[in-house]
């Protein structure tokens, strides 16, 4: 195999927001270029967080070319230093690697995520949630991987996909129930420890997806995510990936990233309400022929009315630590949590269909250990032993236990008096669970009021045309929008000129100036056009239609006769004669766009209820 530069300039180079630009050995391109890889591109990494995090859109084909680079890297510097022909001549640190390991740690790197599902972890759940127990998507990514090659032309022999799929399980086949065995000699288990590192859980994978993730969502962590994958700070000794003992606070901040991130992102309250109606509760609706119930999901999710949060805790650390938690756990469930709800405010009382059940893990890889004690360390480029750095080595202030689990409570129901009622059930939960001592975590805000055409009013109305100006008003019902479009009328000249309850008495030929909505949706009977500017135009076209009146409709008209001065949503002046009935233009001209800004400060007040200021 001829040697291949990661970082030679070609034309396979790719450019990425995290690294920068690089390039990727032609067999990575070969697999790369093809649909099952490609399919990739339209897995959003984080699922529905991009509707909390609005710069999430990043995809699992971003991750695994990104995971494939860092993993190029390591394992190429692995066999530089201490692997090949120089493994003989390192002075008792050379180490059983070829360059085809190379190849194989790569691979692993590119393809460990080709068995994700749509919307990623949260499919899991679902599959789960449909008695797939055990299902993970590293199963399904060796079997994609097995057809990839066999029905395409890569690089990739038959005999080589079994050692790739062990490094991306990050076990050998031997260590895994119903696997193989037999593929790796002894003093090669360090290759496990690149990509998916099950002894400690430092691997490229977890840096590639925390440096991402962390940085498509604009979330700050503490780690220095490069300096983990400098050349000179990684040796294997003892078969096993070290690093100096200097990075040992690095490493720390690795986890501590991995924590933040699920703290802040993957698993936050407004992520989980998203989440939640994908992964569970809503498994019946695929039999309906319309699928009318997930077309109504669909529009709550348009519309952002998601599932009210109600409360959470924190299950206490020595239920944890003893495991009891392991036993309790089955006891929270939506029938036992509406079970302990006494109140009255909820007519019929709580029902198991109106709560909804989360449980949250946060960790540092390890459950309750720690996981940076079993980090290997060297003390210089020439030490040839390891050593482990416990707890109380460390300087500085460590927690006793390294795990989390944080229970919240939802509800489907839109109405306030659910979400009071579902956190006084949770509150009564933890009593009988654990105690008074226990606390909720956070007293539930006031949700604010909904606007008015907003939820099930708003489904019920129809859509208003965006044309004109009319596209920068709400999609308010039409009467309330007719008023609002009253009120930006800014009428000039004697107040007698416009009355409400029909026409003005006014004499022919008479000039009333008004600024308002000028477009297709602003058409009504009689309008008439005219593509002048500047003072009133004579009448081109009269529709001479008859509509009936309301009273607000009928002090927008001007006397039949009368002229009129508008501006459109682009601030240029229009003109135009009323018709014999007439409302407004039929169409708008262009023109110099004189008072365009002030009618448009009109419009954009009246949108948002300020009443506008009028000139006698």
């Amino acid at each position: 195999m001829d040697e291949f530069d990661g970082d030679r300039e070609g034309p396979t180079v790719f450019t990425d927001t995290v690294d920068g630009t690089f390039s990727l050995h032609p067999y990575c391109i070969k697999v790369i270029d093809t649909p099952p890889f490609q399919r990739l591109r339209v897995l959003s990494q984080l699922g529905v967080t991009k509707f909390v995090f609005s710069g999430a859109v990043h995809s699992r084909f971003e991750h695994s070319l990104g995971t494939a680079h860092k993993s190029y890297k390591v394992a190429r510097a692995i066999f530089k230093q201490q692997g090949g022909e120089r493994a003989a001549a390192a002075e008792g640190l050379g180490v059983d690697m070829e360059e085809v390991d190379v190849k194989y740690v790569t691979l692993a790197g590119l393809t460990h995520d080709l068995g994700h599902g749509p919307l990623s972890h949260p499919f899991e759940n679902f599959l789960e949630r449909l008695g797939l127990v055990g299902w993970r998507h590293e199963d399904m990514s060796d079997r994609i991987l097995d057809y990839l090659v066999t029905n395409y032309d890569v690089d990739i022999d038959r005999s080589e996909v079994a050692r790739i799929t062990d490094l991306i399980h990050g076990l050998p086949a031997e260590h895994r129930p119903g696997a193989g065995g037999g593929l790796w000699r002894p003093g090669r288990r360090f290759l496990f420890d690149i990509v998916a590192n099950k002894r400690n859980g430092v691997d490229v994978d977890k840096v590639d997806y925390l440096q991402r993730d962390a940085a498509m969502c604009g979330v700050k962590v503490g780690c220095d995510f490069d300096r983990l994958l400098k050349k000179s700070f990684i040796k294997v000794l003892d078969d096993e990936v070290c690093y100096p003992w200097s990075e040992y606070p690095n490493i720390l901040d690795l986890f501590r990233a991995r924590e933040a991130m699920h703290r802040k992102v993957y698993t936050n309250r407004t992520s989980s309400a998203w989440t939640t109606p994908f992964s569970r509760g809503h498994l019946s609706d695929v039999e309906e022929k319309a699928l009318t119930r997930a077309q109504e999901i669909v529009r709550l999710i348009r519309t952002r009315q998601l599932y009210r949060f109600g409360n959470q805790f924190t299950v206490p650390p020595e239920y944890l630590a003893d495991s009891r938690w392991e036993s309790m756990k089955r006891q929270f469930t939506p029938a036992e949590v509406a079970s302990c709800y006494n109140g009255s405010e909820v007519p019929g009382g709580l029902q198991p269909d109106d709560v909804v059940c989360d449980e949250n893990k946060i960790d540092h890889t390890m459950g309750g250990a720690n996981p940076a004690e079993r980090v290997g360390f060297f003390r210089s480029p020439s030490s040839r032993s390891k050593y482990y750095i416990g707890q109380h080595q460390v300087v500085g202030i460590m927690p006793h236990f390294f795990q989390e689990r944080v229970l919240r409570v939802f509800t489907r129901h839109q109405d306030e008096r659910y979400t009071r009622a579902i956190e006084e059930a949770l509150r009564n939960w933890c009593d009988r669970r654990f105690g008074s001592s226990v606390q909720l975590a956070t007293p539930v805000r006031p949700r604010r009021p909904q606007s008015e055409g907003s939820g099930a009013a708003a489904a019920a109305q129809p859509p208003l045309a965006p044309s004109g100006l009319m596209g920068c008003l709400p999609q308010l019902p039409r009467e309330a929008l007719v008023n609002r479009m009253a009120d930006a009328i800014r009428p000039r000249g004697p107040a007698s000129r416009i009355q409400e309850g029909g026409p003005p008495a006014a004499a022919a030929g008479s000039i009333t100036q008004a600024y308002g909505p000028c477009g297709n949706g602003a058409v009504r009977n009689g309008g008439s056009r005219s593509h002048r500017s500047g003072s009133a135009a004579s009448a081109s076209e009269t529709t001479g239609n008859t509509e009936t009146s309301t009273p607000v409709r009928a002090a927008l008209r001007p006397a039949p006769g009368y002229s009129w001065e508008a501006a459109d949503g682009a601030g240029n002046a229009v003109t135009g004669a009323a018709g014999t009935d007439g409302l407004g233009p039929a169409s708008c001209g262009p023109g110099p766009g004189v008072r365009g800004e002030e009618a448009g400060r009109l419009l954009r007040d009246a949108a948002a209820g300020k009443q506008p200021a009028r000139a006698n």
